[in-house]
């Protein structure tokens, strides 16, 4: 003989109130990392160095990039173009010529025209700032600004960076 399993009557009705939000498109900003790989390299000329104090600093300030900064630049993208943000801007004058001259110096002389439109991105909270460029709404990153030199700041620049020796990519000579 089977028995017959007896059903137990569910009471609640499931409720309807999980959302999937798609982000807003006209805000996103793209990010793409594939066309200038060297862009987290650091570098040292006369009026810049982009080298870091050691790996703990490395470590802060790419954790610091990826988990925040990216992730910002991505959401904000309505406001960055627009220029209604603080730490956001394109560059111009002396910043843009040192700028050019970072990223030549990185990725090769024939890497800029003239024309070329660059941009400083970073939020509030640090001084670490990502200087490319953007075509439409896609952002080409060239180098990172460690130590907010592009645009020296007083409350930033009070340490002697020039002898900060550690490079980012010091794992690559081993």
């Amino acid at each position: 003989m089977s028995k017959k399993k007896k059903r137990v009557a569910n009471a609640k009705v499931p409720k309807r109130n999980v959302k999937t939000q798609q982000p807003n498109e006209d805000n996103r900003i793209y990010i793409d990392f594939t066309q200038y790989g060297k862009w987290t390299d650091t570098i040292s000329i006369k009026e810049f160095t982009n080298n870091l104090k050691d790996v703990e600093e490395a470590f802060r300030h790419f954790g610091f990039i990826l988990k925040h900064l990216l992730k910002y630049i991505e959401n904000n993208g309505k406001n960055i173009l627009s220029n209604n943000v603080k730490h956001c801007h394109s560059l111009t004058g002396n910043a843009r010529k040192l700028a050019v001259k970072v990223a030549r110096e990185i990725h090769g002389s024939n890497i800029l025209d003239e024309d070329t439109n660059l941009w400083q991105l970073a939020v509030s909270t640090e001084e670490i700032r990502i200087v490319g460029t953007f075509v439409e709404k896609t952002f080409y990153p060239l180098f990172i600004d460690h130590h907010h030199l592009i645009y020296p700041s007083q409350k930033y620049n009070q340490s002697d960076y020039k002898h900060y020796k550690y490079v980012s990519q010091e794992h690559l000579k081993k």
